[in-house]
């Protein structure tokens, strides 16, 4: 089993180089050559720091009372992951950081399995099942129980950009263990802050919290309902929205927008946007009336009105107008285009 983080001593190197050095009596000397070695030495503490085994990380987690951070990778395909790897997790910098505050563990998925064993693999394509990981890189925190506190998807090639997620997972960690010790209303509130902490890709799959936390605030202190009920309507929207008309859906889309907040606004919109334009491109495609036109022009200005923040309206708007202020002329250029489009296609 892999002991604790600490740095590796090459005594006998570092011995006989004091001596060297003592002969030389020659400071300037001696930090020259001893700052690419300790360089390496760090370097091979930062990328040997991360295991492999999950028994073994929770097991080390539990005794150091500390997060463990998964690295969800594809060492051998993913440019990102590599990218990631070679300028953040695998350096001196994030090994200082990450040593006392961390257990870290690679969960790495190749393409070219050969030189992993089956149990490993078995293993990584497990924690990325339980874990709901399909993009990568994605870097999660845990407990050692295995509760999710915090992490990120996609790389990131700044330290600082790494360091304050992980922060963020700590801080989960002890509320965590603040809220075994409470009851109540008091609990519901420090696990709402935990819940709150969560990206909002995590948060979304946590339903289990979000009802437990409603048990514990029958009063809504929290306004966890709120979310609840949010949730809820952006999904029932998101499963009617197959079956339904584009007239239909966008009709029910603006008209949940004001039971609506933050993220789940934020889901409803994009899903507004990309069917106002499936629409226009659609009318662009067979546009053969002025009709069609005027339906084009006011699918765009429904877009700004609800998808353009307001201080931009004004102008997109005016922008909207004049490349519509002849219908006429516009109508013979998409004909035309759909024409010569038929040439090119004999």
């Amino acid at each position: 089993m892999q002991e604790p983080l600490r740095p590796r001593r090459s005594g006998s190197f570092l011995l006989a180089m004091g001596e060297q050095i003592s002969q030389d009596n020659d400071m300037k000397h001696v930090l020259a050559l001893l700052a690419p070695i300790v360089s390496l030495i760090s370097s091979a503490n930062a990328a040997d720091a991360w295991l492999t085994d999950f028994t073994e990380a929770q097991a080390q987690a539990a005794r150091q009372n500390t997060p463990i951070v998964l690295d969800f990778t594809g060492s051998d395909w993913c440019g990102w992951c590599i990218t990631m790897r070679r300028q953040v997790l695998d350096t001196p910098a994030f090994y200082d950081y990450a040593r006392n505050k961390f257990v870290l563990m690679e969960v790495d998925l190749p393409r070219n399995t050969s030189k992993m064993s089956q149990e490993l693999l078995r293993q990584n394509r497990e924690l990325s099942s339980r874990y709901n990981v399909s993009t990568y890189p994605t870097v999660l925190v845990i407990s050692a129980e295995g509760q999710i506190l915090g992490g990120f998807t996609g790389g990131r090639t700044e330290l600082a950009a790494v360091t304050q997620v992980l922060d963020l997972a700590a801080v989960n960690a002890e509320l965590l263990r603040q809220a075994a010790t409470e009851q109540g209303t008091q609990k519901a509130k420090t696990l709402h802050t935990f819940y709150f902490n969560l990206p909002v890709t995590i948060r979304k799959n946590m339903s289990r919290l979000r009802r437990d936390i409603i048990a514990l605030d029958p009063q809504n202190t929290t306004g966890i309902h709120t979310e609840q009920q949010e949730l809820d309507t952006v999904q029932h929207i998101i499963t009617q929205a197959a079956t339904l008309s584009d007239d239909a859906l966008i009709n029910l889309i603006t008209e949940s927008l004001n039971k609506v907040s933050g993220s789940n606004k934020t889901e409803l919109l994009q899903l507004l946007t990309d069917r106002i334009n499936d629409r226009i491109f659609s009318t662009r495609a067979k546009a053969d009336s002025l009709a069609d036109i005027e339906a084009m022009r006011q699918d765009n200005l429904l877009l700004i009105h609800y998808c353009v923040p307001q201080e931009h309206r004004k102008q997109a708007t005016s922008r909207v107008n004049a490349e519509f202020a002849n219908p006429q002329q516009l109508l013979e250029l998409l004909r035309q285009e759909r024409a010569d489009y038929q040439k090119y296609k004999k």
